[in-house]
């Protein structure tokens, strides 16, 4: 049996894989459809609706061989020889082939179970579309929020490096006598809050980054930076409801 067409409904998720595809090159680093398609061979859900499909297409397959006609074909020879006194020895052979088809008219259990295993192939391959989609989602959430957390984190960092100058400078001044030792603590209390600010965000990054391994079944999963400035292609239709339509 022809397997049906299957195609994945990426149109959805055009913005992601158009952000995606604008990453800068990387050496470790992975675009969003490289980690989808590693997520594609380890995520349970998607495994399950694809055996099941699979399966639902085998039994398909059986149920419309019932109601094919059949055929059979058959080939046999021999040889034999005859000794008959004073005459000299004569050999006969012969060969045979036979082949037969047949149709069963009325078959009603067989053509219920066909028409049951198309159905049933339907239905599994609706399923496995929306595991499809659903793994899209979730693939696509996963990335984007380790790249906002790495973003998160640099600019944390980079705030660290102005208030540690700030501290640098608010000491200097006390020290010299142009400043109040209130100016440095509060300082030093900027200081801290971006320390505690960079501890969380390590420690987002770190949260983020361990559920996109679980889900594509990788250690080492790295999101590829986005490029900037990101240019978008426009979505086709442009229409909101064509989408709800679909």
């Amino acid at each position: 049996m022809q397997r049906p067409p299957f195609i994945p409904r990426w149109k959805a998720l055009s913005l992601a894989l158009a952000l995606a595809g604008g990453a800068l090159p990387s050496l470790q680093a992975q675009s969003l459809v490289d980690l989808y398609t590693s997520a594609r061979s380890f995520d349970a859900s998607y495994q399950s609706a694809k055996s099941q499909f699979d399966a639902n297409l085998a039994k398909s397959a059986q149920a419309r061989a019932a109601i094919l006609p059949t055929a059979n074909f058959a080939l046999g020879a021999s040889r034999s020889n005859q000794e008959v006194l004073p005459q000299p020895e004569r050999s006969y052979g012969s060969q045979t082939a036979t082949i037969s088809a047949s149709q069963p008219l009325y078959r009603p259990a067989n053509w219920a179970s066909y028409e049951q295993g198309n159905k049933q192939v339907a239905l599994a391959q609706a399923q496995l579309q929306a595991a499809e989609q659903d793994l899209i989602v979730r693939v696509s959430q996963a990335y984007f929020d380790v790249l906002a957390s790495t973003d998160s984190l640099a600019f944390v960092k980079s705030q660290k490096t102005a208030v540690a100058e700030q501290l640098a400078s608010a000491k200097r001044n006390f020290e010299v006598g142009t400043s109040t030792i209130t100016d440095s603590r509060e300082a030093q209390a900027r200081y801290d809050l971006v320390i505690a600010q960079e501890l969380a965000a390590e420690n987002d990054l770190r949260v983020k980054t361990i559920a996109l391994n679980q889900l594509v079944g990788k250690s080492d999963a790295a999101p590829k930076p986005l490029a900037a400035p990101v240019v978008l292609t426009p979505l086709e239709p442009a229409d909101a409801e064509a989408w709800v339509q679909q």
